[in-house]
């Protein structure tokens, strides 16, 4: 039977955002950062009725891409877009996000 040579213990713990920052690239953050304030924007604007039936897919050429569960919805989030887009440009700068793209899906 084949043995593991024992490892050693560390001598210092390491955060697991000092492992992440090695294996992520600066521009991977960034993204990240973004992404986390889309989420918070999106769900302080977006009313809690409609919430549940969107899920937010990815940010491409300057355009947010949500899936709603139904069409309804989506028209819904077309009327509120324009507040939305506002929001987004508070918190992330003017012309980060430029549109609002919909596509009708699970939901899930």
């Amino acid at each position: 039977m084949h043995r593991l040579p024992k490892r050693q213990p560390l001598s210092n713990p390491v955060a697991v955002r000092e492992v992440l920052k090695g294996l992520m690239k600066p521009l991977d953050w960034n993204n990240l950062g973004q992404r986390s304030r889309i989420r918070q924007v999106w769900e302080a604007v977006v009313p809690p009725e409609i919430l549940p039936h969107t899920r937010l897919l990815e940010v491409r050429r300057r355009e947010l891409w949500v899936e709603v569960s139904a069409g309804a919805w989506g028209q819904e989030l077309q009327f509120l877009g324009p507040g939305i887009l506002g929001e987004l440009a508070k918190a992330l700068g003017p012309g980060v996000i430029k549109e609002l793209r919909l596509r009708v899906g699970s939901g899930k």
